[in-house]
C-alpha cells in the first residue's frame, strides 16, 4: 500500500453518494468481524446493568469526547468526525445503548490546526471525564499522553504518533511512512498502467510531506519497474503556479505524477498540464471527492483515487454503508470523508465495549480489542490485526501486514469508477510477505471482499 499522506497535507473532501433509506423502522446493528459475531453478545448480556465505576460512566451514560483541528488552514472538516461517531452512537441507542446506557459526546474540542494538540490532551484528561477519546487532527502532539493515562483512543491514522502506543486505535494500522519502508502499491500501478517514468512532488515546508515524497521515490527505484525521473519536495503550501515544475516534467516525459500535496494543490497541477498538454496522470492522496472530482472532470480523466475504506459508490454496496448512509441520513448531516472514519472509530469503540462485558473498565476495552485479528467494520476497511498493529513497522518491519489492500478507483468523466477489482469483491491485494517483495516487481495478487 502506498503511503498515505500525513498529518498537514490531509483535507477531508465531501462525499456526494446518495443517503440511503433514511425512513424510521427497525434499528439494525452493525456486522463484527471474525471471531466477534453477533452471537457472541447475547441481548441479555449487552442489556444487562451492573454498577460500573470508570471514567465518564454513570447508572444511565457512558460519554466520550473529541480533540479535533475543527480550525485549520485546509479547510478540512476534521471536526465532522463527530458526525459519524453520533450516527453509530444512535444506531445503538436506539435499541437501548449497551448495558442500560446510552453512548453520548460530550465535550469537543478544537486543537487550531494540532498547534495545541498537546494542550487540549492535557486539559481533556484532567476535567471532561471522559471513557475514552477521539481523534482528528494534523499533529497529534498528545498522543504519548493519552497512552500514559490508559486512555482508550479512536481515530483518524494519518499521524504517525498512533505506532507504538497499544492503547490508540486508528482506522488502519500504524503507518509505515519513509524511505525505509519500500511500499509496493506506487510500483504496482505504474506497471498496471504501463508508466516507466514517474514525477513526485511535496511540500518542502512540512517533514511529513517531504517523508511522503522520499518514500514514494525510494520505493519506485527499489522496484525498478519505474523511475522516478523529476522530483520536488521543496513547493510550499498554496503554490499559485507550478509551471515551472510542469515544464520540466513534460520535457522528461512524465506519464504518472505521484504528489504529498492537498487536493486543491493537485488541481493547480492538473490545470497546468492541461495547459502545457503534458500527457500524464495523478494518483490523488486526498482525491475521494465525488462533487469536486465531477466538477473538475476535465482535468482528473485516467487518474486514480485509494480511499481508506470501500468506496459509498461500490456496488453491490456493502451492509455496513447502507447503515451509514441511513443513519447519517436520520441526523440530516452532511457526508464526508471524515464521517466514515467517525463510524468506523465508533464501531471499534462500540466493539471493544461489548468484548469487555457488563462489568467493563477502560482497560478491559484495551484488552479486548487487542485480541482481534479481523477487524473489518463490515468489509468496510482492509483487515486489522490488532495483536500486531500497533507495532510501529518502520522500527519493526517484521511486523508488517504479508497482505496490503486497497480498494482502487480511477476517474472517469467525472464519476469514480472501481479498477483493477471485481464488483462483488473490491480489493485488490498485494502479497508483501518474506521474499515477496522481489525486485523486478511481481507480486501475487489477489481481490477479497475485504483484506
Amino acid at each position: 500500500m502506498r503511503i498515505r499522506l500525513l498529518a498537514m497535507l490531509t483535507v477531508l473532501v465531501v462525499l456526494s453518494a446518495a443517503c440511503g433509506n433514511s425512513k424510521k423502522g427497525a434499528a439494525s446493528t452493525s456486522t463484527l468481524p471474525a471471531g466477534a459475531t453477533e452471537t457472541t453478545f447475547s441481548a441479555a448480556d449487552l442489556k444487562k446493568h451492573v454498577p460500573v465505576t470508570a471514567k465518564g460512566v454513570t447508572d444511565t451514560t457512558i460519554t466520550v469526547d473529541t480533540i479535533t483541528s475543527k480550525t485549520n488552514p485546509l479547510h478540512g472538516h476534521y471536526a465532522e468526525v463527530a458526525d459519524g461517531m453520533q450516527a453509530y452512537f444512535n444506531m445503538v441507542n436506539s435499541t437501548g445503548g449497551l448495558y442500560g446506557r446510552t453512548l453520548q459526546i460530550g465535550k469537543q474540542r478544537d486543537d487550531v490546526a494540532g498547534l495545541t494538540n498537546r494542550d487540549q490532551v492535557q486539559q481533556a484528561l484532567a476535567t471532561d471525564n471522559a471513557f475514552a477519546t477521539f481523534i482528528a487532527t494534523l499533529q497529534f502532539g498528545g498522543a504519548d499522553l493519552l497512552q500514559a493515562a490508559g486512555q482508550p483512543t479512536f481515530g483518524w491514522n494519518i499521524n504517525a504518533e498512533y505506532g507504538d502506543k497499544p492503547d490508540l486505535f486508528g482506522n488502519e494500522a500504524a503507518l509505515c511512512n519513509g524511505p525505509t519502508c519500500n511500499g509496493m502499491f506506487a510500483s504496482w500501478l505504474a506497471k498496471k498502467v504501463g508508466a516507466t517514468k514517474i514525477g513526485v512532488l511535496a511540500y518542502g515546508v512540512n517533514q511529513s510531506s517531504v517523508d511522503c515524497g522520499k518514500g514514494t521515490t525510494a520505493s519506485i527505484e527499489h522496484f525498478g519497474v519505474a523511475h522516478v525521473v523529476f522530483k520536488d519536495y521543496t513547493l510550499n503550501f498554496a503554490e499559485a503556479s507550478l509551471s515551472a515544475q510542469v515544464a520540466q516534467m513534460k520535457a522528461k516525459g512524465v506519464q504518472l505524477v505521484y504528489t504529498c500535496m492537498d487536493r486543491d494543490e493537485t488541481l493547480v497541477l492538473a490545470k497546468e498540464m492541461k495547459k502545457q498538454k503534458l500527457n500524464a496522470i495523478q494518483e490523488l492522496p486526498n482525491g475521494y471527492d465525488p462533487a469536486f472530482i465531477k466538477a473538475n472532470a476535465q482535468y482528473y480523466e485516467g487518474s486514480y483515487v485509494v480511499p481508506q475504506f470501500t468506496a459509498l459508490e461500490w456496488t453491490p454496496q456493502l451492509p455496513e454503508i447502507t447503515l451509514f448512509e441511513k443513519w447519517m441520513a436520520a441526523q440530516h448531516k452532511q457526508l464526508y470523508e471524515i464521517s466514515v472514519v467517525g463510524w468506523i472509530a465508533a464501531y471499534q469503540f462500540v466493539l471493544g465495549l461489548k468484548l469487555a462485558g457488563p462489568e467493563f473498565s477502560q482497560q478491559k476495552v484495551i484488552n479486548a480489542l487487542n485480541t482481534q485479528t479481523d477487524v473489518t467494520v463490515g468489509g468496510l476497511i482492509p483487515k486489522i490485526d490488532w495483536t500486531k498493529a500497533h507495532i510501529d513497522p518502520i522500527k519493526h518491519p517484521e511486523s508488517r501486514d504479508p497482505i496490503a489492500c486497497a480498494n482502487v478507483l480511477v476517474i472517469k468523466n467525472g464519476v469514480f469508477t472501481g479498477a483493477f477489482a471485481t464488483a462483488a469483491k473490491p480489493y485488490v491485494c498485494l502479497d508483501q510477505g518474506p521474499g515477496k517483495m522481489t525486485v523486478p516487481l511481481n507480486p501475487p495478487t489477489r481481490s477479497f471482499v475485504n483484506g
